[in-house]
């Protein structure tokens, strides 16, 4: 079983359809992304926390954060990228769940962090916290 692949893929393949149904260009991780700051776009990273046993040696604990960087040009403010939050929040909810290869995970809470500004990009970060239920290995 490919459990950290098909946990990827579970948030990897609802982010690219967001990015198309929303004209706006997604990079998954070891992609590159757009060096122009006159495209926007989306990048995303998958961050696992320890797996944990979950009851005596059959099912595993997964949980993590799938992060969805939100990028546009900084000096085109902050209401693009709240406006992005919004969207993606509808789509990445609390309760939501995604399932690839056998595997659920389902959100448990969705954060946004503040502002930054580097290199003529301003940049939130959405933290999309998720958990699941594996076979043990």
């Amino acid at each position: 079983m490919n459990i950290f692949e098909n946990i990827t893929k579970a948030f990897n393949k609802p982010f690219k359809s967001f990015g198309s149904n929303n004209f706006i260009k997604t990079c998954l991780e070891n992609i590159n992304c757009p060096t122009d700051t006159k495209t926007p776009y989306l990048s995303s990273f998958m961050l696992t926390a320890p797996t944990e046993e979950a009851d005596l040696s059959v099912n595993e604990f997964r949980q993590g954060i799938y992060q969805i960087d939100i990028n546009y040009a900084s000096n085109d403010g902050s209401a693009p990228i709240n406006k992005m939050a919004d969207l993606l929040n509808a789509t990445f909810k609390t309760g939501a769940c995604f399932e690839f290869g056998g595997i659920c995970l389902c959100i448990t809470s969705v954060d946004l962090s503040p502002l930054t500004v580097d290199n003529g990009w301003a940049t939130r970060s959405m933290s999309i916290n998720w958990n699941t239920y594996t076979n043990r290995l």
